[in-house]
């Protein structure tokens, strides 16, 4: 870093401090954090509602200037139109959305300060989750554990009527398919996010009504939280070459969620697509997977670790690479502390007398109870000290 640099920080970390002093200045704000590894300004204002102002959009639609056009589009993020109170008005507005595992931190805090709600939200996939958004004219709200208190209904029929929303659009959308004569890609766009043709995969059976219409097994892209695509026909060959492009499209996301494509089951349930060792695309598919766990857990962990009170070691999950071009994912399990270990393929095992070495994640499983622990999203597990010497030396025999 340069030594003007240093002094007076990177253009985005100015322009995120301006736009704080801007957010801060309003008489409605209560309290603001300007969160520089995420870019983001987390807010509360003195009415308890509580929210995140994602920069990435302002940085670029501004091209990192200070005008007057980026106050005006702050004043209309920061004070949105008022979400209707009593639940009668609520339904119709309803939608479900999906984000990555630990979106919204799952207890929202502004800086120091811990929110008193908790946003709603369940697993839908492998580090995605389900929540469900109020959809207002200019943006949208997440909905929380405490407004379902207020308004004296259930999570399940907060869902249910979420997706009963999107029934329409998931009706017109099955008319796009038919039996395909070859492969065929079908691009769902939601620019602006007012369809949420993104979510379809998470109203129950459009998938199944897909594979029935087209006779196909689908394949459902999802690199970003707007639009989808959608695969008819996929062969060994062309998958690689569709891998290639949800990569692509993930890194141009404003809010990225997978480049994992996903499947119906027997069951007509929603699903990742695996592939043989000997498919053209299991490497690929197997990074994809690898990149979305390591960015879900890499988010949890640097959450857990600032927090004051924390439970134990909190250990990183790692994507590694190896000289054979195969990739995997990893964590660390020190001794004499109690750990929280990110579900991985391989544990590297850190002795007090520096001796390490790495056993398969089933390996493991098999000879250790290995403790879920179920209140965190992505999960981890909770261990302690080192087995005892007799299942460490079966350990070191099966390392690899």
């Amino acid at each position: 870093m340069s030594f003007l640099g240093g002094v007076f920080g990177s253009p985005r970390n100015r322009f995120g401090r301006k736009v704080l002093e801007q957010v801060l200045g309003y008489e409605a704000v209560e309290t603001a954090h300007f969160d520089t590894e995420a870019f983001e300004i987390g807010y509360r204002l003195k009415n308890g509602y509580v929210a995140k102002m994602n920069l990435g959009t302002l940085y670029r639609r501004f091209d990192g200037k200070i005008a007057a056009g980026l106050f005006q589009a702050v004043d209309s993020l920061i004070l949105p139109p008022e979400a209707p109170e009593g639940w009668e008005r609520v339904p119709p507005k309803l939608r479900p959305v999906l984000r990555r595992a630990g979106y919204g931190s799952g207890a929202i805090r502004v800086g120091e300060l811990e929110g008193r709600d908790l946003v709603l939200s369940r697993p839908a996939l492998p580090f995605l989750t389900e929540m469900v958004v109020i959809d207002l004219p200019s943006t949208v709200q997440f909905v929380t554990k405490q407004e379902l208190s207020n308004w004296g209904v259930d999570a399940e029929q907060v869902y249910a009527v979420a997706h009963a929303n999107l029934t329409e659009l998931a009706m017109n959308t099955l008319e796009a398919f038919e039996p395909p004569q070859g492969m065929r890609v079908l691009d769902f766009v939601d620019d602006d996010g007012e369809s949420y043709v993104g979510s379809l995969p998470l109203v129950a059976g459009w998938l199944e009504g897909v594979r029935a219409r087209t006779a196909t097994r689908p394949l459902v892209f999802l690199s970003g939280h707007l639009g989808m695509l959608v695969v008819l026909g996929a062969t060994p060959a062309a998958l690689p070459q569709l891998l290639a492009l949800a990569e692509e499209r993930l890194e141009g996301a404003l809010r990225p969620l997978s480049a994992v494509p996903y499947t119906v089951d027997d069951n007509g349930d929603v699903i990742p697509f695996e592939v043989a060792a000997d498919h053209p695309a299991h490497g690929l598919i197997r990074r994809a997977q690898a990149q979305l766990a390591v960015g879900a857990y890499h988010a949890q962990t640097e959450r857990l670790r600032a927090e004051a009170e924390r439970e134990g070691a909190i250990m990183e999950l790692l994507h590694v690479r190896a000289p054979d071009g195969s990739e995997y994912t990893m964590t660390s399990w020190t001794d004499g502390v109690t750990n929280l270990l990110p579900a991985a393929d391989f544990i590297c095992f850190v002795t007090g007398g520096g001796d390490v070495f790495r056993v398969a994640w089933e390996d493991v499983s098999g000879l250790v109870a290995l403790e879920l622990a179920a209140e965190y999203d992505p999960p981890r597990y909770r261990v302690h000290d080192h087995p005892p010497a007799e299942i460490m030396t079966r350990l070191r025999a099966l390392a690899s």
